[in-house]
Parts: structure tokens; C-alpha cells; sequence
């Protein structure tokens, strides 16, 4: 008898580490890595979850394109596009003003024709339905079809529902059944649930719960990831609910085909017929009772067989990255690195709310022997690409980012980026994360409009060398990378009738004229929509201010303040800003000023003195750089508007040589504040008008 009690306590001791987890090894190969700042963005100001997938595929038809959707902090959801061979950049706002919150990020699929199906949602709005939009044309972002609202949820088979909502998409298409497409979602009551159309979406069935945890009183929020080859297979991994609030967290998983449940050695656990499943019918990738876990991807590998990588949590701050795969006959889960915290900006004196936020670890699909991972080094998230041969046992890792100033987190290996396609991953290059919305809904104290996130969506190819000769494409290159700094570094403590502001947005419009790329026009315009009454003069209303609020036009007691405008209240500040606001001035209020023809003459009179300033050789850039830029936009603007002769575009060119020689010479792109990069832009534009015209 006292032998059975030990062999009894044996096997449970067995059970109890049936899912104990072995530790890999690595070792780092040479890299080339780079502080995430010196790669291109996708977008300035983007932002994804990780249960919305495909977040970017690339598509080879008449282009060769990575495209990549994004929601941004204004609540808009943009589709964007990397042109692989003209090195272009493009997006489309497909859905104004939707709901300023991480998870509504949309995911994309191809048609048959090339077409772009693409289906977003809103995170905690009830009754809100599932969104899709079709492009109009193949491989083309321009235009899109009506709005489709998906209200997919069946509130008549399952009517005893708590909660009515639909959020993250996971779109599949089947080829080997008829092109079927079928759509993966957290549904009604939170559960995962599934709809099909046999025709291109056009219509759906109504959505069936596809699994369901055990629950006792509270409703429990699954987590999905969905992945298929496209031809027959679909891969899912399911947690019991969010880690936050399980006791229990665990991962599990199956596979759908022709029409039935499977688990991953081929057993058939039901037909689709007969959904839900329950996590006692799957396959248990892993369960603890006292280590949570959250899933981060599925993919499989060359004989159709899963792997799944995941986060587990022996505490709240130490967040374990997991790589599990099937062999034939059983899982098995290497441990593969350890982080030490999460990403969110936890306010001071309040407990994080999202402290499961892990930077993410994303298999590469096309070789899912890859995975590129979030890796805190130093404090920072870096991404990094680790490679394994022997199933998770030891990894050869190669560092994509390194020595940021900001956390890189979320990574997405694009779909379709087969080996030797230059751009293979996006991720979020944070400048602000605090929480993952403007609302934090009663979870913590309320934030400020301006502190809602603030992320750049970053490829891993590098920006170009910027070279000192000034040619149009030279110029262009120096320009977006000042834009771009500028975007992904707003200065929130600026109020938007502040001249400082208003410099940077003319800046960014003076870009947008150049470029006319979307997402440049969609911020300005949204800054616009989004102003603030706490944004208000305050008494403060300087000829400066005036001049420069972007908004002027539209306000009647600004421009009955600019009638009375006089050479001396431009004369009481620095020349640089003053001569700069008198050619705006002119440009842009000749018909209110009233003494607009006597500024007009004395700055005929002072010619030598303007262009003194502009052939000023002083070498403290950081003092001067500003008036510097702003000299040589007014000279060039004078010239236009008839103040001075022609002859002097020869000055301004060496002028800006001189500029942006020394700024290339110290690096100071990284340091400029947002009204120095407004003013370099509005520059920058004026000396292209003379290049194009010579």
C-alpha cells in the first residue's frame, strides 16, 4: 500500500509538470542594427493589436506592394501601401473618426481579381456591427466600394446574450472549397465566433459561437489566432479569457477541414455543424494553475503540422516568450528568452492596467522556423530576428533595432514576403503609450486628450543616406525625414494658436504640397477637427500668433485684430520670425491688413538688410537655425510676391546649401523641435520651387 501511495504521488507529480516548459539557447549573429529612428515609417501615426491578422501582406500582380493597414490616434483607419519598386508610400483614410482605440485595426485579404477586402471594427461600442470594404479596382487604394455593416451576431439563436459586439477580424479565404471565405471574430458574449459566404462577401451567414470556456458566473473574453494555408487548412489557438482576469489562462488548440474539428495528430473532434467546441475537446498546448499564458501566433510548418508562440507570466512583470510545435505525435514548448516588463507607460502612484502587454513575439509564415520578437535590451524594446533549426531547442539571433530612444514593439511579419523580399516586418515604434485608448473607461484615472497613444508604424528598410548635393531627390529625402521627426515627435504642450505651432503645421502643409501624400493632408486635417477651446489666445494675441494659427481665416475677431496690424508690431521680435510673418502676412492677409502697402514699402526700403541676414555665416546652428530657415523662406517668398529681385535665388541656394550641409554635418535632424522643422520645411519648399523652375 505505501508503495501505491508514492507511485500515485509520482503521477501526479508527472501531471502536474506535463507541461513544464524546457529553456533554449542562443547565440547572436552579426548584425547591422540601428536605433529604430533611422528605419522609414509606413506612418507616423499608427497604431494595431495583435488579434486582427492580416495586419500586412504583400501582393505581386501588376505591382509589387506590401500593404498594411493602421488605425491612428485621431480614430481613423487608413490602408497604406509600400510601392517595392518606386520606393513610394501611399494610404487611404477607407473610415473617418471611428473610435480612437488600438483594437480596431483592420485586417486584409485578396479577392481573386487582386481586389482588397477589408474588414475593421469598434472594440467596447455595442451593438456596433463588423465593417468591410471592398477596393474598387485590383491592387488599388484610390477608391472603395460603399461601406458593407456586417451584423453578423445572431441574437435570435443565442438570446439569452449579455453583451452584443463584434471585435477583432480574422478573414480566411478557402480555395480548395470554392473560393468560400469565412471570418473569424469575438462576438456575441465575447465568445470566438465564425461566419462563411459562398460569394465574395457579398452576403453571410448569421455567426456561430466557434468556442466556448467553461464558465461559472462572470462571461469569460477567449482570445483567438487564426491562420490557414489558404487552400484547405485553418490553424485556431484559444485562451480560456484575459490573463488580467483568469485565474487560469491556459492555450489550447485545433485545426479546421472539409468541414469538420480537428486535433493536431488528425483526430476529428466534431463537425462544424456542431459548434461550439470546448477546450476539454482540443488539444492543451499549455495550462499551469499558477503561471498565466496569452497567445501570440500560430503558423505551420512544411507538413501542415502548427506552431503556436506565446507569452507566459510567472509574474505579472516577468513575461516569458514561448515557441511551441507539434512533432506528429506531441507539443513541445521551448522557452526562448525572458523580458522584464511591459510596454505601457504606467502613470505614476497607479497600478498598471495592462501589465500582460508583452512587445510580442510574430511568426514569420513564409519560414515559420523565424519568428521576430520584442526584446527589452537596456531598458528599450528592441526587434530582433531569432532563427531555429531543431524546433525551438537553439536559436541563431540577429538584432534589427538597436540603441533606440523609444520602446519597438508588436512586430508583424508581412504575409506573402518570401524569402529575399527586402521589407519582411512592420512593428509600432512607440512615442506614446499610456493606455490603448483616448477613453480609458473608468479602468484608470481619465486622461488628457493629448496624452492618448502615439505610435509609428516602422519597415525594416533603412532611410536613405541623406547626401549634401543639393538635387531635387536629395532635397525631397532631407525633407521627409525632417517631416517625419517633426510627426512622430509632436510637442503636446504647444497650444494650437501659439506661432510656435502654427509654424510647424504650415511646415507640414508645405510638405503635403510637395509630396501630396494623403497622410500628411489627413493629420493637418485632423488637427483642425480636433481643436480645443483650452487651445484659445488667453489674451495673448501677438502679431506672431495671429499670423501663423492656422485657423485665422475662420475667425472674425482674429481678423479684426490683423486689420490693425503695423509695421512695429512685427519689428518687437526676432528677425527671423519677424521677417518671415510679414511675407506671410502679405501672402496671405493683403485684402484685411489695412497698412499692408506701407510694410510692403519699408520692406522694399530695408532690402540689403534682409539679405545680410540670409548670407549671415554664424556657426551655432542651434541658435540660429531657426531665423536662418526663415530668412531664406521670406527672401524666396519676397521674391514672388514682387519685394525683391530675381537675382537673389542665387543667394538663397547657397544659403540652403549652407544650411543643410551643417545640419547633415551634426545630426541635428534627431534634435530639431517642431516649429524649426516647420520652418526647414516651408524653406525646404520654396528652394525646390526654384530647382523645378530652372
Amino acid at each position: 500500500m505505501k508503495h501505491f501511495s508514492y507511485l500515485l504521488f509520482f503521477l501526479c507529480l508527472l501531471g502536474t509538470n506535463s507541461f513544464a516548459q524546457q529553456k533554449a539557447e542562443h547565440t547572436f549573429v552579426t548584425s547591422e542594427a540601428v536605433s529604430s529612428e533611422k528605419y522609414q515609417s509606413m506612418t507616423f501615426n499608427g497604431v494595431w493589436s495583435w488579434f486582427s491578422d492580416p495586419r500586412a501582406v504583400y501582393y505581386e500582380g501588376k505591382y509589387k506592394r506590401t500593404y498594411a493597414g493602421w488605425i491612428d490616434n485621431y480614430g481613423d483607419v487608413h490602408i497604406g501601401y509600400y510601392d517595392h519598386d518606386t520606393q513610394q508610400i501611399a494610404s487611404k483614410v477607407i473610415y473617418d473618426n471611428l473610435e480612437i482605440d488600438d483594437h480596431d485595426n483592420p485586417s486584409i485579404l485578396f479577392d481573386e481579381e487582386g481586389k482588397l477586402l477589408v474588414f475593421f471594427n469598434t472594440h467596447l461600442q455595442d451593438e456596433r456591427p463588423l465593417l468591410m470594404r471592398r477596393s474598387t479596382n485590383p491592387e488599388d487604394i484610390s477608391n472603395w466600394s460603399p461601406l458593407k455593416e456586417l451584423y453578423l451576431n445572431d441574437t435570435e439563436k443565442y438570446s439569452d446574450f449579455k453583451i452584443n459586439r463584434n471585435t477583432y477580424t480574422n478573414p480566411v479565404r478557402l480555395s480548395k472549397e470554392d473560393g468560400k471565405l469565412y471570418i473569424f471574430w469575438r462576438g456575441i458574449d465575447l465568445k470566438p465566433s465564425f461566419s462563411v459566404s459562398n460569394d465574395n462577401g457579398e452576403t453571410w451567414s448569421k455567426g456561430e459561437i466557434l468556442f466556448s470556456p467553461t464558465e461559472e458566473e462572470e462571461l469569460k473574453t477567449p482570445y483567438t489566432k487564426v491562420y490557414s494555408d489558404g487552400i484547405s487548412k485553418i490553424h485556431f489557438t484559444f485562451t480560456d479569457g484575459h490573463p488580467t482576469k483568469e485565474k487560469k489562462n491556459g492555450l489550447y488548440y485545433m485545426y479546421y477541414e472539409n468541414g469538420a474539428f480537428y486535433k493536431a495528430n488528425g483526430k476529428k473532434i466534431k463537425d462544424i455543424s456542431e459548434s461550439p467546441v470546448f477546450h476539454s475537446e482540443m488539444d492543451v498546448i499549455y495550462e499551469a494553475d499558477d503561471i498565466k499564458s496569452w497567445n501570440w501566433d500560430i503558423a505551420q510548418d512544411a507538413k501542415g503540422n502548427p506552431i503556436v508562440t506565446y507569452v507566459r507570466f510567472p509574474e505579472k512583470n516577468k513575461h516569458i516568450y514561448t515557441y511551441a510545435t507539434f512533432t506528429g505525435k506531441k507539443w513541445k514548448s521551448y522557452d526562448v528568452i525572458e523580458n522584464i516588463g511591459w510596454f505601457p507607460e504606467t502613470r505614476k502612484g497607479m497600478e498598471e492596467p495592462e501589465p500582460h502587454y508583452a512587445g510580442g513575439i510574430i511568426i514569420d509564415h513564409e519560414t515559420p522556423n523565424t519568428v521576430y520578437m520584442s526584446v527589452k535590451r537596456n531598458g528599450i524594446f528592441e526587434i530582433e530576428q531569432w532563427t531555429t533549426n531543431n524546433n525551438g531547442k537553439f536559436w541563431k539571433a540577429k538584432k534589427i533595432t538597436e540603441n533606440s530612444t523609444k520602446n519597438n514593439v508588436r512586430p508583424f511579419a508581412v504575409r506573402g514576403a518570401k524569402e529575399g523580399n527586402p521589407l519582411q516586418v512592420l512593428w509600432l515604434q512607440n512615442t506614446k503609450y499610456i493606455y490603448y485608448a483616448h477613453d480609458t473607461r473608468g479602468k484608470t484615472e481619465a486622461l488628457n486628450f493629448r496624452d492618448r497613444y502615439r505610435t509609428a508604424v516602422k519597415m525594416n528598410l533603412r532611410k536613405p543616406k541623406l547626401e549634401a548635393e543639393l538635387t531635387k531627390e536629395n532635397l525631397i529625402n532631407f525633407l521627409r525625414q525632417v517631416a517625419e521627426h517633426q510627426l512622430e515627435n509632436p510637442n503636446r504642450k504647444l497650444t494650437y494658436t501659439y506661432w510656435r505651432y502654427g509654424l510647424g503645421f504650415a511646415g507640414t502643409e508645405a510638405f503635403f504640397d510637395i509630396t501630396k501624400e494623403a497622410r500628411y493632408k489627413n493629420e493637418l486635417l485632423n488637427i483642425k477637427q480636433y481643436e480645443r477651446e483650452e487651445d484659445e489666445f488667453g489674451g495673448e494675441k501677438k502679431v506672431p500668433n495671429l499670423i501663423w494659427y492656422y485657423s485665422v481665416e475662420n475667425n472674425r475677431e482674429y481678423l479684426q485684430e490683423l486689420e490693425e496690424v503695423k509695421m512695429d508690431d512685427f519689428m518687437n521680435h526676432e528677425i527671423g520670425l519677424a521677417f518671415a510673418s510679414m511675407m506671410r502676412a502679405i501672402e496671405k492677409f493683403d485684402q484685411t491688413i489695412v497698412s499692408i502697402n506701407e510694410i510692403k514699402a519699408k520692406i522694399r526700403e530695408n532690402t540689403d538688410f534682409f539679405i545680410k541676414n540670409l548670407q549671415s555665416k554664424e556657426d551655432d546652428y542651434h541658435e540660429v537655425l531657426l531665423s536662418k530657415a526663415l530668412v531664406i523662406y521670406s527672401v524666396t517668398k519676397g521674391i514672388q510676391l514682387g519685394l525683391f529681385d530675381e537675382k537673389y535665388e542665387k543667394a538663397i541656394i547657397i544659403a540652403w546649401k549652407d544650411l543643410q550641409l551643417k545640419l547633415l554635418e551634426k545630426d541635428v535632424i534627431s534634435s530639431l523641435d517642431n516649429w524649426t522643422s516647420g520652418a526647414i520645411l516651408l524653406a525646404g519648399k520654396e528652394v525646390l520651387g526654384i530647382l523645378n523652375a530652372e
